[in-house]
């Protein structure tokens, strides 16, 4: 049997993009322990810090910016980490790399990695979250900021804890190559902050290296999920090969880092101009998503140039200039949020800003300078990325004004009113859908989510917060007889794929804006669905017809106090207005939910209008207040 596999598998790793092929070549070598002769479990030599900088001057950071700076690195010496951009959680100083803290549970930290279930203890995106060491930059940004050497001794003591408790290819830590990828460029963002990157300690060297060597050999299995995994891992091997063959003295890993360097190069060429659409639309059909595309492509993009490695084809440039720009046009410019679509798990990668989760700001204005040479937005405190990386100097936007966009190869349409702005999603599958989301409206007006979207919660949870969070009940369009508007087949996967019968351009006429789009389910359920602003009037038409018992409309509000009269729903920010030729068995409003970060869930209200068999018309208007 063995002997088979040894035969059979390089032919599977070699297929590439069959995704199927690829988790079940994966798992084989997994069960039979090819991965531990390939990936042998290795305890290295720690002599001496990681990290020896001399004092640099810091960029000036505006008083806000430095508090909370400050405040973070405050807390992860006093033992608390920041898990999913939003939770603070008392993990120890250092921490303990095999602890879940939110239900305490712990996975043993020996063995290796492909003998290791990942689900057996939950949910174990909760004890990877402190391995990614998202809190290298940050303590290295606190040394920077104020010479304090209590910073520096932390960041080098957790450093050594990590890679004594954690011997390369052993324990849960090592399970994922995507982790190892993030913790990677983390990790060579916080020698580039502290000014080692260029005459690192050997410490460094060896950690880098043998990440390295942990992802290349499983990147076909990153690959075949056609998701940010396989971006990621051809990013960090991209950077961490470049960075290691760029040493000037003689080390061991040097040939090795052009090989790493290389195989990411070529990998990274497939999967952006597979993944990433002439339009900018991404793969995964979820905006935080796309922020960590972006911040990894920006990442690439500015070891290339620091490394001074050659471009990447004028293809790869424009697809991740088409993603930057796909990401400013669903960032809304006053608050810097941006709609919820789509997966969520929390991931905020390699950030060097103070900004909030929910602001997009960073990774828009960072991506622009790097992509597009010139920022997206005027200077503001969203600059923080440009200063510690050396990048200010990039020029002023000519306009930070927004047109409407029609992004046909990813599924979403923005009109764009004169102080409000609209997205709707629709059914255009390539890829995995992660949402039942088709004909979803999220509305904007002057940096408020007036109509939004669940967002996700958690991946491993009950099943029924599973369902409700990616169905079809969490979003802002017509649910039929109960159920989603494609099967669920999975935790992750939708059978069933949506096709669109229509899909029109937008529409302008004087003053106003529309766009229709429709959809034939596969019970045989029809929506159609026209969106259209002049002014602050938004007016929503939804034709509906070969459902069973019932169809709900759903408007999920931003969280105020609404008052329901008649068939008008009002507020503070807006006014809906419900008309039907179809008589309305109910029009209430009820309690929902929304997720805003993951593992949190909080009450909103919605509006919700039913009616029985037929095929109805079924108008909303929206009045925008200033």
């Amino acid at each position: 049997m063995m002997s088979r596999l040894r035969l059979v598998l390089p032919t599977l790793w070699r297929l590439g993009p069959v995704s199927v092929t690829n988790v079940a070549a994966y798992r084989l070598a997994c069960r039979f322990g090819l991965y531990r002769r390939r990936l042998p479990v290795q305890q290295w030599d720690h002599e001496g810090a990681f990290f020896s900088p001399t004092p640099a001057p810091a960029p000036v950071l505006s008083p806000s910016s430095r508090r909370s700076l400050l405040d973070r690195a405050a807390g992860l010496q006093a033992g608390e980490l920041d898990y999913f951009s939003s939770i603070r959680k008392k993990i120890g100083n250092p921490p303990d790399w095999f602890l879940d803290p939110f239900g305490d549970n712990r996975i043993a930290p020996d063995g290796h990695w492909s003998k290791l279930n990942e689900f057996a203890a939950g949910d174990i995106k909760k004890v990877w979250e402190a391995s990614r060491f998202e809190w290298a930059p940050l303590l290295a940004r606190a040394w920077r900021l104020t010479g304090d050497g209590r910073y520096l001794e932390t960041l080098n003591g957790w450093l050594l804890d990590w890679a004594v408790r954690n011997p390369a290819n052993s324990g849960p830590n090592w399970k994922c190559g995507q982790e190892a990828s993030i913790r990677l460029i983390n990790l060579l963002i916080a020698a580039r902050l502290l000014g080692c990157h260029g005459t690192p300690s050997g410490c460094l060297v060896g950690l880098v290296a043998a990440h390295c060597a942990r992802i290349l050999p499983t990147i076909g299995y990153a690959v075949a999920q056609n998701n940010n995994h396989g971006t990621s891992e051809a990013a960090a091997l991209f950077i961490g090969g470049a960075w290691l063959a760029a040493r000037n003295e003689s080390v061991p890993a040097q040939n090795d880092g052009r090989r790493w360097r290389d195989a990411g190069r070529r990998w990274l060429e497939d999967r952006v101009t597979r993944l990433v659409g002439s339009d900018g639309s991404f793969a995964q059909y979820s905006v935080n998503y796309h922020r960590v595309l972006v911040d990894t492509l920006s990442q690439v993009e500015f070891w290339r140039a620091e490394l001074k490695e050659r471009p990447f084809s004028e293809e790869y440039a424009a697809r991740c200039r088409a993603a930057v720009e796909w990401l400013a046009t669903m960032t809304d410019a006053a608050s810097g949020h941006a709609p919820n679509l789509g997966a969520n798990d929390g991931a905020r990668l390699y950030d060097l800003s103070t900004a909030s989760y929910r602001d997009f700001r960073p990774t828009v204005q960072l991506g622009s300078v790097l992509f597009l040479g010139v920022r997206a937005y005027a200077a503001g405190e969203w600059d923080e990325p440009l200063l510690w990386l050396g990048l200010a100097d990039a020029a002023d936007p000519a306009s930070q004004r927004f047109a409407s966009v029609l992004h046909r190869e990813g599924g979403d349409v923005v009109l764009q009113g004169e102080a409000s702005r609209g997205v709707v999603r629709f059914a255009r599958f390539r890829f995995r859908p992660s949402h039942a989301d088709c004909l979803h409206l999220d509305l904007w007006h002057r940096g408020e989510n007036i109509l939004r979207d669940g967002g996700t919660f958690s991946y491993n949870t009950q099943a029924r917060w599973l369902d409700y969070f990616s169905g079809t009940e969490s979003h802002n369009t017509v649910q039929f007889d109960g159920r989603n508007q494609m099967p669920r087949i999975g935790r992750f996967l939708f059978g069933a794929w949506l096709e669109m019968s229509e899909c029109g351009e937008i529409e302008h006429d004087g003053s106003s804006l529309s766009w229709t789009g429709a959809y034939r389910d596969g019970e045989g359920a029809r929506h159609r669905r026209t969106v259209s602003v002049t002014g602050n009037i938004w007016r929503v038409i939804d034709e509906i017809a070969g459902f069973r018992d019932k169809a709900v409309l759903r408007w999920r509000l931003i969280p105020q106090e609404w008052t329901l009269s008649g068939n008008s729903c009002e507020s503070a920010p807006a006014r809906l207005r419900i008309s039907s030729a179809a008589p309305l068995r109910r029009l209430e409003l009820t309690q929902g939910w929304e997720s805003l970060y993951y593992q949190q869930k909080t009450e909103l209200p919605v509006l919700e209008a039913e009616v029985g068999p037929g095929s109805w018309t079924i108008e909303t208007e929206i009045s925008l207040k200033d």
